[in-house]
């Protein structure tokens, strides 16, 4: 047998498909009955395959399971909404069971809702930031942000991305720190969430400013952490999925969805659009990817009441 034909055997074998249905399509594929049977019999004592056998077993029971977790707990559909969400709530009912929601309104009574570009470019002053740019021409530039990075005086920034248009070509992204300087503690001072939500006490460290023009799109990806995200400024899609959905657990890179879009490898993404005010919890390990809808600034908590940090996760990496 050539092994293109034992390739394809060992798959229906690793599968589960039956003996007899498996001996018919040999036979189908020319092959007398006698030959057929040996040719099963090779497949099924080779010590490769007998190591592989119980491995994907096991993946095919735990993607059954996988998929029993997902017709229990979801429904499809948008990410619920609710306004005047409790804090106790949102820890004991969404972020302990592991599920997005909307939190709406919940910080329209913040000053930083009256920000813009140039309000934010003039708290921070004249030393530069980091910023992305070049994201058009990148394949993959959420993940090879590293190439992309430049240093811009805010002011030029914010006016850039008033002036540009509808654009994915410029972004400032959690990856620079900017909320540690001390000229950030003025943007702070505007983001009165309450200590029920997030720990206060380091609460610069534990906070990313997200600032772009209306179509800035953020690729397909999950966190190793929760987040919760407020939308201050303009409008913000997002779509998710979750780490269950079997569709997405191929093709991966660290972090990353090959493909970019979630609606390229799975059914079932659900949507979240949230306006100034809003806010959006993300689960740790959710597939999710995000479009600025207009000028758009955002800011994205960690510092959850809740042991946070789960590096080890990294599906890309197996």
């Amino acid at each position: 047998m050539t092994k293109a034909p034992e390739r394809w055997l060992a798959d229906l074998l690793l599968e589960g498909a039956p003996l007899d249905e498996v001996e018919r399509q040999l036979q189908a594929a020319g092959f007398a009955t006698d030959e057929a049977l040996q040719a099963i019999e090779t497949v099924l004592c080779s010590p490769i395959f007998q190591a592989a056998r119980p491995k994907v077993q096991l993946a095919q029971r735990l993607a059954a399971a996988a998929e029993l977790h997902l017709q229990v707990t979801e429904d499809g559909g948008p990410v619920p909404r609710y306004n005047q969400l409790t804090a106790e709530r949102f820890y004991s009912t969404w972020l302990r069971h592991h599920q997005p929601v909307v939190l709406e309104g919940f910080a329209q009574h913040w000053p930083a809702l009256s920000w813009t570009p140039q309000s934010i470019a003039e708290a921070l002053g004249d030393e530069p930031i980091e910023v992305l740019s070049g994201r058009t021409s990148a394949d993959h530039p959420d993940r090879d942000y590293r190439q992309l990075r430049h240093s811009m005086i805010p002011r030029d920034f914010a006016t850039l991305i008033e002036s540009s248009g509808a654009s994915n070509d410029v972004y400032l992204v959690a990856r620079n720190h900017l909320m540690q300087r001390p000229a950030a503690v003025r943007l702070l001072d505007d983001i009165p969430i309450s200590s029920d939500w997030v720990r206060r006490d380091n609460l610069s460290t534990c906070c990313s400013l997200w600032m772009g023009p209306a179509g800035t799109f953020t690729a397909a990806h999950h966190d190793t952490c929760s987040a919760l995200f407020v939308q201050l400024v303009g409008r913000k899609r997002f779509e998710l999925a979750s780490p269950l959905q079997i569709d997405a657990l191929s093709e991966l890179e660290p972090y990353y969805l090959s493909h970019r879009n979630l609606n390229d490898v799975c059914d079932g993404v659900r949507i979240a659009e949230l306006e100034p005010g809003d806010a959006l919890l993300l689960p740790v390990g959710w597939w999710h990817q995000a479009t600025a809808l207009s000028v758009s600034v955002g800011m994205s908590f960690n510092g959850l009441h809740v042991t946070n940090r789960f590096d080890a996760y990294c599906p890309g990496r197996l």
